[in-house]
């Protein structure tokens, strides 16, 4: 809900490019540095409690954004806090996930999952939008700090799915998993872009919060459809799906940099929306189905660490050129990296390579 307008508000409160594109940097930054021992401290008290604690970092991280005129957090701050919940949160979820799903059919359950997914990240912007546009960005931050802090409550109350597992990160084989770091590298770089270089592009053209909701939510209904039809087929036909989605994904990212107005804006999300609908199932059912056979923890780290890496690069390059040009050149740079990030995800391995 609020995501794609955390640059946006930045920009609004008169930061440099310079100093948005360090923050989402730093980010990924203290999210690596903090990994590796929150894994192990997550360990001991449970995922499940560790992802609950994710949930309420986020909910401060946004605390913060809509006191950061009154208290003047400093970004880096901020993204301390950003950090550390993302540690908390998404590797626990990764491995909570694939713990659920042994010797059961993944991609049904994907699918779901996936359709789910679509219709948060759908209908969230266009909500947010307009929240933002009728109440003010700071009612947003506090209708999405609630949200999270209702969601942490099951977390801490449900059972533990994993704690206290014996795991040794030297485990991890990097020269056979090496085509799933670079594909999930090139899936985060890409969602990184979607959701903090596009809107702020977006916003430039067409300045307002629910112009950019909208506008972000246009694909929703066929991309639900879309997932949900995909986690229904076979493993050989999704294969297809995989393959074409990251064609339409590329391409869509390659238009960006022509869009100047909101039917261009619309229909350019309209595709890139029915891309990701399309990737979504297959690539994670094979990341699930991967993970499977490989030393579960190790193998998320490592796919975590992907996302750090092709985090830092992104921002940290952005960050320099901002140096030296101007802002639309720096986003436009921003979409080009896109580009192939996007065509990255089909070098996710096949569940039969996998276990070879």
């Amino acid at each position: 809900m609020v995501t794609i307008f955390v640059p946006i508000y930045l920009y609004k409160l008169h930061y440099s490019i310079r100093s948005i594109m360090i923050y989402f940097m730093l980010a990924s930054v203290f999210w690596g540095i903090t990994q590796g021992p929150i894994l192990r401290w997550s360990n001991k008290i449970g995922f499940n409690r560790a992802m609950a604690l994710g949930l309420i970092g986020e909910g401060l991280q946004i605390l913060m954004f809509a006191t950061i005129s009154v208290y003047h957090w400093p970004l880096w701050l901020i993204a301390l806090v950003w950090g550390i919940a993302i540690s908390l949160y998404w590797p626990q979820f990764r491995a909570s996930f694939v713990k659920s799903l042994l010797h059961r059919k993944v991609a049904p359950a994907v699918g779901i999952s996936s359709a789910l997914l679509m219709l948060a990240l759908g209908i969230a912007p266009a909500i947010g939008g307009v929240i933002a546009s009728w109440f003010g960005i700071i009612t947003l931050y506090i209708v999405a700090m609630l949200c999270f802090a209702a969601a942490a409550g099951p977390l801490f109350a449900g059972g533990q799915l994993i704690k206290k597992e014996s795991y040794n990160l030297r485990e991890i084989a990097w020269r056979k998993i090496w085509r799933d770091l670079v594909a999930n590298m090139g899936s985060e770089v890409d969602a990184g872009i979607a959701a903090n270089v596009w809107p702020l592009f977006i916003f430039l053209i067409i300045p307002s919060y629910v112009g950019v909701g909208v506008l972000s939510s246009i694909a929703v209904i066929a991309s639900i459809v879309i997932a949900f039809y995909a986690g229904r087929r076979k493993p050989k036909e999704i294969t297809s799906y995989l393959r074409n989605g990251a064609g339409v994904i590329g391409l869509t990212n390659a238009v960006r940099l022509i869009g100047q107005s909101a039917g261009q804006i619309a229909g350019i999300n309209f595709f890139n929306g029915l891309g990701q609908a399309l990737v979504v199932t297959p690539y994670y059912s094979r990341y699930y189905s991967n993970a499977e056979h490989e030393p579960l923890i190790p193998y998320v780290y490592a796919m975590m660490m992907a996302c750090v890496v092709g985090d830092v690069l992104t921002f940290g390059l952005l960050a320099l050129l901002s140096e030296v040009t101007s802002v639309r050149v720096v986003l436009a740079i921003g979409l080009i990296i896109g580009i192939p990030a996007g065509y990255a995800v089909r070098l996710i391995r096949t569940p039969r390579t996998a276990s070879a």
